[in-house]
């Protein structure tokens, strides 16, 4: 008997230990979600440039200065924040 890892990207699914599954019985479920990410990991996830992702997350910056590591959760609220508003009047036409 082997022991195998599905990869399930999204949402927690529904399943639950000791349910059959294609003829296979669940006996643990973990979460294996990296602890650290890279910006060119979260620049494909959230369809910006690096740099953008670097610049925005440079206050969670966990690694060193060339490479540039963050956590993920933190990052997702940096990256899916609302841009400030702008100052000032508006322009008069």
């Amino acid at each position: 008997m082997g022991v195998f890892q599905i990869t399930v990207t999204g949402d927690a699914p529904q399943l639950f230990i000791g349910s059959d599954i294609g003829g296979a019985k669940i006996v643990a479920i973990k979460d294996v979600s990296p602890k650290l990410v890279s910006a060119s990991e979260l620049a494909e996830q959230y369809n910006m440039s690096a740099d953008v992702v670097r610049d925005r997350c440079a206050e969670i910056n966990k690694g060193t200065k060339g490479k540039c590591l963050y956590d993920p959760n933190q990052a997702h609220i940096m990256l899916t924040a609302k841009p400030v508003a702008k100052r000032g009047r508006k322009r008069a036409n």
